[in-house]
């Protein structure tokens, strides 16, 4: 416990700061390895993925950084032609040369003219890829989630370290300033105790109902758009409606609520959960034939010693965002602090307090600036790792209508 409205005690500190529950732990710096950027060589950069995403994130920020950090774009894959030619010709046009063009991620990254990726593919392909390209001795920036399968992410997880890679998840609120602003309060354990977390991530409509006439079977190369799945006959709504199926994500838990659970995670010094359940379906949605709910709550139980309670709800998005830290010295939400509900609230917080803004960072450009450092980025693989799990646990127990729990000595899930 915490006492006089301060910081926390010695033996609640070390509990917090301790590494060793989850199996791997968050190191700042990261020793030089093979096949490491000078500090004033050029970066060649090698985009998987170049749909929406692709393009209009990870390649504009690359272009936009590129002479600022000599960066250069030299190879780009995907598995849909269309795609694929509007990225090398967007490449060309800002580069000056055609950049090496395939459907095969495998063939890029065997190329000696790459020497970083980012991966803006189905969160299916994420860890795969981001696996085999540390181990493959490039650095990576990786979407989040990062993993639909647990297997995958350890093994990211293993390459990126072994490799002494620098690994940045997509989880981009640890470079918003609006987010940055609360770390220090919440390390400081001024909130006291804390027990529970809520957070929401909320729409008024389907999601993800994209249109899909202009894909052709012919322009796609659909055993390399599968990976490891079973093979099945092309399907142009599975392609672009991606994640609405259970082959490619894990659902809105995954796909919205990772960003969430970080920022919980980052915010508590919390690792891995040890138990989770979801409940929900497709209330609204479903004639669409999704596989995944459009209203479901995910509620983990963390060994830091506090629940953490996802909801999402694409009926109404009242409160879309929402943040509530329930500490037994104040209460966190609307982005301000609180004595209203906490025993120590009007002692400790008898004016609402909120912490001073702060600047927003370029999460690619700390990325970037990485590399050349060798230092952790912001959202390092571990950060991916933690909120992956969360995302499986509750996945599979809502499959299979289970609790599911996290063994941390051996880093599996089992039902509990």
């Amino acid at each position: 416990m915490t006492s006089d409205c301060g910081r926390p005690d010695r033996r609640t500190f070390l509990k917090g700061a301790a590494v060793g529950a989850a199996g791997v732990a968050l190191s700042r710096a990261m020793p030089a390895g093979g096949g490491v950027v000078g500090a004033n060589e050029r970066i060649n950069i090698g985009i998987i993925g170049c749909g929406g995403r692709g393009r209009s994130w990870h390649m504009k920020q690359a272009i936009g950084l590129a002479k600022k950090h000599n960066l250069r774009i030299t190879a780009v894959c995907d598995v849909w032609q269309p795609a694929l030619r509007s990225a090398a010709a967007e490449v060309e046009k800002a580069f000056g040369s055609k950049p090496f063009a395939t459907t095969n991620y495998e063939d890029l990254l065997t190329r000696d003219d790459v020497d970083a990726v980012m991966i803006a593919t189905p969160d299916h392909a994420h860890s795969p890829m981001l696996a085999a390209a540390c181990k493959a001795g490039k650095d990576a920036y990786c979407e989040k989630p990062m993993t639909v399968r647990l297997e995958d992410a350890k093994d990211a997880l293993k390459y990126a370290r072994q490799n002494k890679r620098v690994v940045q998840i997509g989880t981009q609120r640890r470079s918003e300033g609006k987010f940055k602003a609360w770390v220090d309060f919440f390390h400081s354990g001024k909130l006291g105790k804390v027990t529970k977390a809520e957070i929401g991530y909320h729409d008024n409509g389907p999601r993800w109902r994209r249109a899909y006439d202009d894909v052709k079977e012919k322009d796609v190369d659909w055993k390399r758009y599968l990976m490891y799945l079973p093979d099945r006959p092309f399907d142009a709504k599975r392609y672009r409606r991606w994640h609405l199926y259970k082959d490619y994500t894990l659902g809105p838990v995954a796909l919205l609520g990772s960003h969430c659970i970080d920022v919980i995670l980052w915010y508590l010094q919390a690792k891995v959960p040890t138990s989770g359940v979801q409940l929900g379906r497709a209330y609204i949605w479903g004639e669409d034939g999704r596989e995944h709910p459009d209203t479901c709550d995910s509620l983990w139980d963390y060994p830091e010693g506090f629940l953490c309670l996802y909801m999402n709800h694409f009926g109404n998005r009242y409160n879309d965002g929402q943040i509530a830290i329930y500490g037994t010295q104040g209460t966190f939400v609307d982005w301000k602090v609180v004595g209203t509900g906490a025993a120590e609230g009007k002692k400790c917080f008898p004016k609402p307090f909120v912490a001073a803004a702060q600047g927003d960072e370029n999460h690619v450009e700390n990325w970037v600036e990485c590399m050349r450092s060798r230092k952790d980025p912001n959202a390092p693989i571990e950060a991916g790792y933690y909120h992956s799990v969360a995302c499986v646990l509750a996945a599979e127990s809502l499959y299979r209508g289970k609790r599911m729990v996290y063994d941390a000595g051996t880093m599996t899930v089992g039902e509990g």
